[in-house]
This record gives C-alpha cells, structure tokens and sequence, in this order.
C-alpha cells in the first residue's frame, strides 16, 4: 500500500508542475491543449524521451501520412511535396502546441477520398476482365505516391479487382463442397458468380465509403498523437475520451463480443491475442497472426475492412451477446477462411489461473495455466494472480506431483505485485526484479517471506507472446536456477508504464482531453541484465510458426535500448546435472521429426510473407491460392500431435462444478487443448529427465 500511495503523492506533484507551467503558455484550442499537455508530461516524467529535432519530424512526418494512406491509393505525389515543407518543422509545432501541418494534412486527405469516390462508381461501372494477365504490387513500403489521378485511379481498378477476385474465390469453393454435398445441386455457371461477385464488391464498398464518412476528426487527431507519442517508445500512447473508454473496458475484464485483441497491421487488422474462455476461444478457429480482411453481420454481406481505422473495426466486431459477426480472415501460411462467431460476454473468469494433473507411466506431474498477472486494484483483499497460484500449487503439492509445468505462454504480463509474490512461492526469499527510473535510482524489489509453497521440479513454459511481467517471473526463476525455461524467446518488453489524465495537466477548459500511457522505468533481471529488447532466452529452445516473423519488441523502431546494471545479491540453486540434461534435450529436440516440420513451417511462412506479388488473372490466381493451400495442409497433416500422457482435472475442481455444465464444457474443450500441445508435452518430458537426473 506505501507503493501505491507513493505512487499518488508523485502523480499529484507532477500534476502541480504542469499546471505552474501552463500558466506560462497559453493555448488556444483543444487541439493545441492536447499536444502542449502530451509534450509536457513526455518532457517531465517520461523514462528517456525523444529529442525533439528534425530526425523526430521526419519520423513523424513519415509514420502519419504512411497511417493516412498505408496503400498509397489517396495522396498524389503534389500532396506529399505540399506538405514536406514541414518535414523539419513537426518539433517546433510539438514545443509551440501547433497543429498546422495536422491540419493541411487532414485537409487533403478528406479531399482526396472524396475524390476516390469517383474513381471507384467508374470502375464499377466498367466491371472486369478477368482473363486479362495482370498482376498487383502489395509491397506498399517500397511504392511511390502515384503521379497523376489517372494512376490513382488504375490502383483502385487493381485493388477493387483483386477484391472481387477473392470473393470469386469463395463462392467457387463454396459451390465445389455443396456439389460434394448434394449431387442434385446445381452449380452456377462462372460468368454468373463472376457477375454475383461484382454486385457484393459493389455493395461493401459503399458501406466502406459510408463509414469513412462517419470517421470523426478525432479519430485523425489521435492517429496524429500517437505518431508523435510513439517516438519515444512503443508503449507511449495517447488515449482520445473514446479510447480511453474503451481502455477501462480492457482492464475491467468483462465486455461483450468475440474475445480477441486487435491490432492495425497496414491494410488489415491482426489478431494479436486470443483471450482465454472467450467466444473466439470456444470455437477455435481464429488464431494469432489471423488478418482480418472483411467483417459482416449475421447473413449479411461481409464489409471490406482494408485500410479502415482500427476503431471502425473494433466497432464492427463488437455487439450484443447472442448475435453473430463473420470474419473473413487471411491465415498466417497465405490460406484465406470463413469465421462465423456467435458473440458472448467475454469474463474475466475464465482468464483465472487453472491446474491439471499429468501422468506418464510412473509418475504424476502438475500442469499450471497462467494467461496474465491479474489484480483488482480497487479491493485488493479480492482474488489475484497470486493467490490463485498458490491455491493451485498447495493441490497440486497435495497430489504429491513430481514437478509443475508453469505455462505462460502468449502471457502479456500484468501486475508486478503478484509477480513479486509467485516468485517467492518457489524460493525462500530474496529479489525478484531491478526497477530503475529515469533519475538512474535503482529499486530492488522483494519476496520477503521465507516460506516455499513448493520446492519441487519447475519447467516454465514461454513464447514470443510472453511480455513484460511474465519475463519478470520467467527471468528471476532462471537466474535462480530454480527452473528451466523452454519454448520460444520471449517477446521483451522491460518498460513499466503509468496512466494520466490530460485534464489534470491542463485544466479543464477545453473539455475532456483523454489521456497519455507513458514509459517511466525500466526492468532489470537480479543477474543485471535487462529484459527490454531481449527478453528471456529459454535454457531449452522449441521451434514455432513464429520462429522467424519479427514480432518482437526488438523489431520495432522505437523500442529503448538494451543495457545492464549491477547485479543483486542472490543465491542460485542446485539442479542436479541440468547443464547435460539441458543439452541432451536440446540434442533429442532438434532431431525430434515433429519439430522439424515445425521449423519448415516457419521458414515458409516468413518467406511467404516476402510475397507481394497477386495475380489478377483468374485462373493464375486460383492456382496459386490452390498452391498454398496444398503447402500448408501438407505441413498441417505432418504436425499433428496427440499426446500419449494421461490428462486430467484435479477431482475437487470436477466437484466444485458439478452443476456447471458451462464449466464441465470449457474443461473438456481444454483438456483436448493439453493433449494436442507439443509444448507442454515436452515440458513433462524435461521433467521425467530432471528426476532421472
């Protein structure tokens, strides 16, 4: 509690330095009072913030119009020169609270949507040439803004005729699996879907157009700051009123729609974390990586969401539990699919930390499942990450297992506090994690009870989706050589950020302002080193699909650097033989079949997203989406996996719900989950191994 109130007192008292500040400046729209606020609390309190120069200009100059038009079918290269006079003059405006080259920029670009309106009713109007040998160039980065109109047009023409490509594409494949179906069922002739394709082109472009109509200015302005924001880390956010709201939503754990996070990823949407317990989750079909191409409404046709705002997105997917929202997606191997997802209230129950028993042929294993570090802030004597995991270690060490798998996979992290408190169940006491702040003052913080909940074999289970407060924990078990870490190198991020009204920097003449999500320190691991950038290397590495995408904090521009300090003073345990055992696994991994179908997988994923090249021919484009599919179920037919541990519920789980016909169907779902997971099948293996040892 001392934290959290010291945590107040700094708040309130950078709140009083603003506001001695803005006294000094004076702003004269909401606009300017965002921007001044923003660069104030950045200025002030932000862990390292960017230099405001040129090179930030450019940055910002770049990343705002490349977020306007990512697929370069709006601005002319005019439009680009017109505004690069303020290439070099961002910083000033940032320092000034002006919003000139926002202004001009939203200007042209409201102007030149207008205008694309046209382009698109004349080449609808004009149909299609499907046999014509043609191909588009998706390698937007690489692309230069078109030159005249003319060419702005023919990007629409190949674009809109790649969309009705693919929806040739579905309609084809959904006659062949009802002709296999029923033998009395009529197909449509080509011409006559070529022809139903066009009208449904026709008609969600339309709803396209109208909902970039609906976009509200703020939703630019907000795209704008966090350009800006995003300088200075990747976790440096600006949240609008609306995205603020939708923020609380996150946290509170429980909302209605399909339980997926979102993320913009150019012209569609990824899926970047499926939320455990969810609609999406119960169905199984939508995956991470998945990119969302169209999105519809029951029986409705689905609306092209390529290019549209993440938050008209997120609009469309969200809605009344019961209803259902169909999500036409692009699957990570090039494979595209149909999803339909009833929606459902998404608890936070089932985000709850869970265990199950594991048993091979001698000895009984315990299986722990930990999605985030959660904590209720507001009633801390409520249910935690923590004290979950220690109910689920004290039955499990009730079972007598011989050792406990803790998976936190695809585990974004949470609260430190519980971090702090997991990883003492598992030493006698002693530091966890380093925190230091921008001043370079370093905090240690504690496990201080001496108590072990468990002292038995530990393999933590990570992957490239593991962040934050799991590579906290992760880190601190493998430095105390308490565990061994398997699976994928973890995603690295070792910032800690904090919240803030803007209204509290600037006052509240202007109205609500929303607010900012700042870096203000970094993690280190007891041995030194920093988990930012790095993450957590595991002792035994296993491949994945994700093995050669880059994902991770590493990969992004702004990321902070990696950097050590002293390390803290800690006692590492003793497992018996690991260095041998550790690389006798590695040694059996790397020849094991199954994971070296996996690594090939991989590589031709990455190399298939090197592809920009569709064909606009039908026939060319048929065959080459045929190809891919046969490339990718020839992987999926090598990989499949059923494990031959015994997997079970913990009796007084099964006891607890016998009523619950929800639960008992979500912990059939799960347990089918366990038995077809490589991972955790090859952490009990190093478990069998260590006791050997």
């Amino acid at each position: 509690m001392k934290r959290n109130y010291k945590f107040i007192l700094i708040i309130v008292a950078l709140a009083g330095v603003f506001l001695a500040f803005r006294q000094q400046q004076v702003v004269d729209n909401k606009e300017s009072a965002i921007v001044t606020g923003v660069n104030r609390v950045i200025e002030y309190a932000h862990y390292h913030p960017a230099k405001l120069n040129d090179h930030f200009s450019k940055e910002v100059f770049k990343q705002f119009i490349e977020g306007l038009d990512p697929s370069k079918r709006y601005f002319l290269q005019e439009d680009i020169d017109s505004l690069s006079v303020y290439k070099d003059l961002i910083d000033d405006e940032v320092l000034t609270g002006n919003t000139n080259f926002y202004k001009k920029a939203y200007k042209i670009i409201q102007q030149r949507q207008k205008e694309s309106i046209e382009y698109i009713n004349e080449v609808l109007a004009n149909g299609f040439d499907f046999n014509k040998d043609e191909i588009l160039n998706i390698d937007y980065e690489k692309m230069k803004p078109a030159k005249t109109k003319a060419e702005l047009k023919e990007r629409w023409r190949k674009y809109l005729k790649f969309n009705t490509l693919s929806r040739i594409y579905d309609k084809l494949k959904e006659q062949e699996t009802k002709q296999k179906k029923d033998t009395t069922f009529k197909p449509k002739s080509r011409k006559e879907i070529e022809n139903d394709a066009l009208k449904a082109t026709k008609k969600t472009i339309k709803q396209y157009i109208d909902m970039l109509a609906d976009m509200d200015e703020s939703d630019y302005f907000s795209m704008f700051m966090n350009d800006i924001t995003l300088q200075n880390d990747p976790h440096t956010n600006y949240f609008s009123p609306q995205g603020k709201e939708r923020f609380d939503t996150s946290m509170s754990g429980s909302f209605e729609g399909i339980g997926a996070r979102l993320q913009k990823d150019g012209d569609y949407v990824k899926i970047i974390e499926i939320i455990a317990g969810g609609p999406a989750w119960k169905d199984g079909k939508l995956k991470v990586g998945d990119l969302i191409q169209k999105v519809g409404q029951g029986n409705d046709e689905p609306i092209d969401i390529m290019g549209m705002r993440l938050s008209k997105v997120v609009k469309l997917i969200k809605g009344p539990k019961g209803t259902i929202v169909k999500l036409i997606v692009k699957r990570v191997d090039g494979s595209i699919e149909t999803i339909p997802i009833v929606r459902d209230r998404v608890e936070l129950e089932d985000t709850f930390a869970k265990s199950l028993l594991i048993k091979d042929q001698n000895h009984q294993f315990g299986y722990i499942y930990l999605p985030k570090f959660y904590i209720n802030f507001k009633e801390r004597d409520q249910r935690s990450a923590a004290t979950d995991i220690k109910k689920e270690l004290e039955k499990l060490k009730a079972k007598k297992v011989k050792g406990i798998v803790l998976d936190l996979r695809n585990n974004g992290g949470g609260s430190l506090s519980t971090v702090i408190d997991i990883a003492g169940y598992f030493i006698d006491k002693g530091p966890v994690v380093q925190v230091r702040d921008k001043k370079n003052d370093v905090e240690l913080l504690k496990d201080r009870d001496s108590k072990t909940v468990y002292d038995g074999p530990v393999v933590v289970l990570i992957n490239e989706l593991s962040a934050s407060a799991s590579e906290i924990l992760a880190a601190a078990l493998q430095d105390y050589n308490r565990a061994i870490v398997i699976g994928g190198k973890s995603y690295g991020k070792g910032t800690v950020q904090n919240l803030i009204s803007l209204n509290r920097v600037q006052g509240d003449e202007y109205g609500d302002l929303g607010a900012l999500k700042w870096t203000t320190k970094k993690f280190y691991r007891i041995n030194g080193g920093s988990t930012q950038r790095k993450g957590v290397t595991p002792d035994i590495l296993l491949p994945d699909n994700y093995m050669f995408l880059k994902i991770r904090e590493e990969n992004e521009p702004t990321a902070l650097a990696w950097d050590k300090i002293a390390p803290a003073d800690y006692r590492r345990y003793n497992i018996p033989n690991k260095q041998k055992m550790v690389q006798e696994e590695q040694q059996r991994i790397n020849k094991t079949p199954l994971f070296k179908y996996i690594k090939q997988k991989a590589k031709w994923i990455a190399d298939n997203k090197k592809d920009y090249t569709v064909y606009l021919k039908l026939d060319r484009y048929i065959a080459d989406l045929k190809e891919s599919e046969k490339i990718s179920k020839k992987f999926d037919s090598l990989t499949k996996f059923k494990s031959d541990f015994e997997i079970t519920s913990l009796p007084e789980d099964l006891q607890a719900k016998a009523n619950d016909t929800v639960f008992k169907t979500k912990r059939e779902k799960w347990l089918k989950t366990i038995q077809k997971d490589p991972y955790i099948s090859e952490a009990v293996k190093v478990l069998e191994k260590e006791i050997v040892h």
